[in-house]
């Protein structure tokens, strides 16, 4: 996705997500120690739609530009709106700690638990950091991203 991160820049070691009790369960039972964390949407993370409907055919059109319309022919049926546009199936995810994971260690956690912002968009725009570098601390991840200076910013 435009203003993500590239996969793992720096080639460190990846830690996995597990988002299901499975998933969790098989993980901890070969080894690794879960980092157990709820899964909480924020409202900093946004999409923004507008739905048009074609008023003889009642074909639709789907704008996520406020600014584009289809034609007199469609009139608005959902006006321009925000919404969270990412769906987890669980309220809980965990971070799959490999045993030997070291006080200060770097890593690439590819699967962010948290919601942060990576691009604040024009238009409603604001998608969620998919990956980060993280530094283990603590019992903890430290995420090496902060959106207030680390996300782009688009104009336009």
């Amino acid at each position: 996705m435009f203003g993500q991160p590239k996969n793992n820049p720096s080639n460190l070691r990846v830690i996995k997500t597990a988002r299901t009790l499975d998933a969790i369960n098989l993980a901890a039972n070969n080894g690794f120690r879960p980092l157990v964390k709820a899964v909480v949407p924020s409202p900093k993370i946004h999409s923004a739609v507008v739905v048009y409907q074609h008023r003889k055919t009642g074909e639709i059109v789907v704008e996520a530009d406020s600014r584009c319309s289809p034609g007199i022919d469609y009139e608005i049926v959902i006006p321009f709106r925000r919404f969270y546009p990412y769906s987890f199936s669980e309220p809980y995810a965990a971070y799959l700690v490999p045993p030997d994971l070291a006080e200060g260690e770097t890593v690439w956690l590819e699967d962010l638990i948290e919601d942060l912002v990576a691009v604040y968009g024009n238009q409603g725009w604001h998608p969620r950091l998919e990956s980060s570098e993280a530094i283990w601390k603590k019992g903890d991840f430290v995420i090496s991203f902060n959106p207030e200076k680390d996300a782009r910013r688009l104009i336009g």
